[in-house]
């Protein structure tokens, strides 16, 4: 499978939390981009520039130059297939470099992730605990009150004082 300049341009990476600066990686993805479209510039300029020497070459060679003319295209031939082939590699190093600096991300952002939910957890277990604690104060509070009422309406019902009679002026 072949990747062209478009194809790079044209590929929309997901976003995820805290991972690298989005725009540094387009930035990274431009530049992978321009340096293949170059590279299959050059190539297609170098192949036109092959089979414009070599239609020149058959109009115009005399037969006895013919071998040594067919030895420099050969040469000729042989000089763009190494810079095709070195254009491919390169190419295939600058996506696998992305290929892994996104897989670093990912990487970075699934650590992330795993922190981020082990302190909600952590989160969820201080406010149950806190809850608990709320409601054994509030209820210890309101066992205090209805004792106070208690004590309040036997003391306003008389309770089991006896008032001595006495004097009245």
């Amino acid at each position: 499978m072949t990747v062209s300049k478009i194809d790079i341009l044209n590929k929309k990476l997901n976003r995820c939390m805290r991972g690298y600066c989005p725009e540094e990686v387009d930035l990274l993805m431009h530049e992978v981009a321009e340096t293949l479209g170059m590279a299959a510039d050059e190539n297609r300029r170098l192949s036109e520039r092959v089979a414009e020497l070599e239609r020149e070459l058959s109009q115009s060679v005399r037969p006895s130059r013919q071998p040594s003319l067919q030895g420099a295209l050969a040469t000729g031939r042989k000089i763009v297939e190494e810079l095709q082939e070195n254009a491919r590699l390169e190419a295939r190093q600058i996506v696998d470099d992305a290929r892994s600096q996104g897989e670093r991300v990912i990487s970075e952002a699934n650590i992330l992730k795993a922190k981020v939910l082990e302190e909600i957890t952590e989160l969820k277990a201080q406010k149950l605990a806190l809850d608990k604690n709320l409601r054994d104060v509030l209820e210890e509070h309101f066992r205090l009150l209805e004792q106070a009422q208690a004590s309040e309406s036997e003391f306003a019902s008389g309770g089991d004082f006896i008032f001595a009679e006495g004097a009245e002026g």
